[in-house]
């Protein structure tokens, strides 16, 4: 006589599947496993999220993501207030960046601002990387509305220093314009190349991007290059100036291969750069990146 097998209470059965969604490497598999929990439980915020990170299409996958943002809202009672948080959290993060790469930057800033309200962030001690980017989106989305104003006040409380702090303070400053807007931004520009020096050479196209073996540094630069590099187009008068600054450090680090630099030092000229670039050789001798970086600032190098 043959035992019967006992079904597994529903709870146990997606828990169940939900591990094995998060141990496969195949998106086929993942999706298959995935529309079965969401067979069981189609509200289940877990699947909801897994499935909307392997679908390509940005509208579909904000659909999903609203699916699970409406589920949290009106089923917040199945999950205790601290798994509550931290999936607000994911799922708002995930609708701002989904908005954000579709162009629909005021949804995107309406998300990015209710993931940086989330106690579950700051709470969070492995978040942190997360509420960076998600305040560094925040800045970003702030310059694709061209908010200037807020931009400073914003940078001014910021007592966190990050690069998006530092490149979205330079562009607003370039943007609001001054008297003194050469110098001021200038200040910026070596501040930001102190906090990274690699980081506009990937903006520009100069370095490619990062292989497997390199440091997860250089892997974050990249990405934050990735994200802030269409802003350096908010005008062309800035982003020759960024262009000539990224060049005349480039050149006197020695970043640049023999074979390049002709022709770099053609685009300095066309720049406007340089008799800057002459004179900034005859005191340089190529070193290390911050002793560059501080003989550029204090011979005040882009201020004119």
């Amino acid at each position: 006589m043959t035992a019967k097998r006992t079904a597994k209470p529903p709870k146990e059965r997606i828990d169940q599947l939900l591990n094995m969604a998060w141990n496969t490497k195949s998106t086929a598999r993942t999706l298959a496993i995935v529309n079965q929990i969401l067979e069981i439980s189609p509200g289940n915020v877990d699947a909801l999220v897994m499935k909307a990170d392997n679908i390509q299409d940005a509208d579909e996958r904000a659909g999903i993501l609203l699916r699970a943002l409406q589920a949290l809202t009106f089923s917040g009672g199945d999950y205790d207030p601290e798994d509550r948080d931290i999936l607000l959290y994911v799922v708002n993060q995930r609708l701002a960046y989904t908005y954000f790469y579709a162009n629909k930057f005021d949804e995107a800033l309406r998300f990015c601002e209710a993931a940086l309200k989330s106690g579950a962030v700051h709470d969070d001690p492995d978040a942190e990387a997360s509420e960076e980017g998600m305040k560094s989106l925040h800045y970003r989305l702030l310059i694709e509305r061209g908010d200037w104003q807020k931009i400073i006040a914003e940078t001014m409380r910021d007592e966190e220093h990050s690069w998006a702090w530092g490149y979205s303070r330079m562009i607003a400053a370039w943007m609001l314009g001054s008297d003194n807007t050469r110098r001021v931004c200038a200040s910026m520009f070596w501040d930001v190349l102190a906090m990274s020096p690699d980081i506009p050479f990937y903006m520009l196209g100069y370095f490619a991007e990062p292989d497997d073996g390199a440091s997860q540094r250089s892997h974050d630069e990249f990405d934050f290059a990735l994200l802030y590099y269409d802003a350096l187009s908010v005008s062309d008068d800035f982003f020759n100036w960024f262009t000539r600054g990224t060049i005349l450090f480039g050149l006197l680090s020695g970043r640049f291969e023999e074979r390049e630099r002709e022709y770099l030092l053609d685009v300095l000229d066309t720049l406007g750069g340089y008799e800057e670039y002459e004179r900034m050789s005859g005191l340089i001798v190529e070193g290390e990146d911050e002793a560059v970086i501080e003989m550029l600032a204090a011979n005040k190098c882009l201020a004119e």
